[in-house]
């Protein structure tokens, strides 16, 4: 027993300096391997001349004046880029020389003199394209009647950009490492074919592990979080509504709380009798708004079920007009437009719409593109059949409307543009984006010749695209339209609104209207360029509704002229119907701080 007990002792002892040795020696070649892949190594060269290349041209104008953090953004991204971009290109001329027996070799004399004309070149470069980038913001704000930025906007932002790659480099570095120490931890105990696809395995878990929790658990998570607290909130400075003609109000089905944050700002806002006469000399009675928040209690089509007991209330289906919204990602309406269907209407309306989302447009947009389209899709065809079960001399005319991603899935109701055209009495849709299927078809059966910023269609004859409202009479370059006959479809569309024309495609592919160059409010100087020209409209979109109205996403005072042409209210006096429109833009102005 004891000697027994002896020789296990031993074999145990054994076992253990062995698993020790072991350890140690893997220890050693993973701290080799880790130092060889160390976060702190050299730049590649081929790595650092391809962000420095991108880094020029992402100074190159866009469609907006960029703050600190557009800067930081735009920089940052070329940059990673052009390194990645870079180091591939280095791997493969290395390979190719190598394969071809090619060497190049500077004399030892002259490498001290070739790192200093290189480095000279390089930063004569940046220099040159970063002040040249600077005074382009400075014509950009110019173009759409905005304040130019200070000196230190650009530089903190340039400043940023690049902390953001390096910091970008340290991550990919530190991804690396953790691939190298897999794979020196597993060559002792697997055969070396399978070690490179195990540490494969282990790293892309450790990165997905790691990202999920910091994006998901972290970012996403509480970007949702804010986004349904904002919904909730219920302020002070929004009243709520007494009349019984308005959603949320003492009469209404709808609670007050029910409604959402945009919901209740939208049925809390809005001109009164008095402010419409005031303003057109004309009888007014008071408007019809009507609204439905999102509910997890209900679903989207009990939502709209919701709308239609709304309008039944409120007696909306004897008003001349009634107008079907489909929101933005947040259920948020452009009161310009609201207003500008009241007013011009002496009140004789109503406007619909519903809540199919509580985030927004973008993060809507990313995590799902259905729904807005079912919410424009539904409303309408619940709206429509009810309409037509109406006689036809009772009937309220109708007309749908949408702004950026309520463009998209209110036109999400029709097949294409014939339909849209025998469904509805006239359409304005604002900022529409360019991945927009009927924008496609608008674009795919343009007159040849004809800008891409703004498609001519049938000679104008039913639908017309607006860059600024004298393009209602005219198109873009000056020339007559046919007699514009009803129904009237108007697609608003500045041409230098990056939510109109950012889409997908422009990573790899460059868009006709950024090959023609035109827009009377976009430098001529803006060309594309692959990846960067992406990023750059991407980081012009969150500002582009806080710029002056007329540019960006920013639609105010020309929503008047263009819903009186739809209306039908663009009489034979010009000097009449501007004085009227006039009055009616100061009216929504002192009605809204907000406009």
């Amino acid at each position: 027993m004891r000697s027994g007990s002896g020789a296990s002792v031993t074999t145990l002892g054994r076992a253990l300096g062995d698993a020790v040795h072991v350890l140690r020696t893997v220890s050693r070649r993973t701290e080799r391997r880790v130092r060889r892949t160390a976060i702190a190594r050299p730049l590649s060269p081929g790595g650092f001349l391809g962000a420095s290349m991108t880094t020029w041209i992402s100074t190159s104008p866009s469609l907006l004046p960029r703050t600190w953090w557009m800067w930081t953004t735009n920089f940052g991204l070329s940059q990673i880029y052009g390194y990645a971009t870079g180091v591939v290109a280095e791997k493969v001329v290395r390979r190719v020389m190598d394969t071809l027996g090619l060497e190049v070799d500077i004399a030892e004399d002259r490498q001290e003199r070739a790192r200093w004309v290189g480095a000279g070149a390089l930063l004569s470069i940046s220099a040159y394209s970063w002040v040249r980038g600077v005074l382009r913001q400075r014509e950009i704000s110019h173009l759409v009647q905005a304040e130019p930025k200070n000196l230190s906007t650009h530089v903190v932002g340039t400043v940023g950009g690049v902390s953001a790659s390096l910091g970008a480099l340290a991550v990919v570095r530190g991804v690396i490492a953790t691939a190298h120490l897999y794979r020196a931890l597993l060559r002792p105990y697997l055969p070396r074919r399978a070690v490179g696809a195990v540490s494969l395995v282990l790293t892309v878990a450790t990165v997905t592990v790691l990202a999920e929790r910091l994006l998901r658990g972290q970012v996403l998570e509480q970007m949702l979080e804010r986004a349904e607290a904002a919904n909730r909130l219920i302020s002070p400075d929004v009243p709520r509504p007494s009349s019984p003609l308005r959603s949320g109000s003492p009469d209404s089905l709808e609670t007050w709380q029910s409604l959402g944050a945009p919901g209740r700002k939208i049925v809390s806002s809005g001109p009164t009798p008095e402010t419409i006469a005031a303003a057109t000399g004309e009888r007014a009675i008071e408007p019809i708004r009507v609204y439905a928040g999102k509910s997890t209690s209900r679903t989207l089509e009990q939502t709209v079920e919701a709308v239609l007991a709304e309008l039944d209330r409120t007696g909306a289906w004897d008003r001349d007009v009634l107008v079907l919204f489909t929101g933005t990602g947040t259920g948020w309406l452009q009161e310009w437009s609201l207003s500008a269907i009241e007013f011009l209407t002496g009140g004789n309306c109503a406007t619909a719409s519903l809540q199919y989302s509580v985030y927004s447009s973008a993060l809507s947009f990313l995590a799902d593109r259905r729904t807005p389209r079912r919410a424009g899709h539904l409303l309408f065809d619940a709206v429509r059949r009810r309409l037509d079960a109406m006689p036809d001399g009772s009937r309220p005319r109708l007309f749908v409307a949408g702004e950026s991603l309520g463009s998209f899935g209110g036109q999400a109701a029709f097949r294409d543009l014939q339909e849209m055209l025998t469904s509805v009495d006239g359409a304005v849709w604002t900022g529409t984006p360019s991945f927009a299927p009927l924008w496609r078809e608008l674009a795919a059966r343009s007159r040849d010749g004809a800008p891409a910023i703004a498609p001519i269609l049938e000679h104008g004859r039913h639908v017309r695209v607006v860059t600024r409202p004298r393009d209602l009479e005219r198109n873009y370059f000056g020339g007559l339209y046919e007699p514009w006959q009803h129904p009237r479809v108007v697609y608003a569309q500045h041409p230098s609104d990056p939510v109109a024309w950012w889409r997908p495609s422009l990573m790899w592919e460059e868009p006709a209207w950024l090959r023609q160059r035109v827009g009377h409010d976009v430098t001529p100087a803006i060309r594309w360029f692959p990846w960067i020209t992406f990023w750059q409209l991407a980081a012009d979109m969150p500002l582009s509704i806080s710029v002056t109205g007329g540019h960006g996403h920013a639609y105010h005072e020309e929503m008047v002229p263009i819903w009186a042409s739809v209306l039908g209210q663009d009489g034979p006096d010009p000097h009449t119907r501007r004085n009227r429109h006039g009055a009616i833009v100061k009216a929504i102005r002192a009605s809204d701080p907000r406009a």
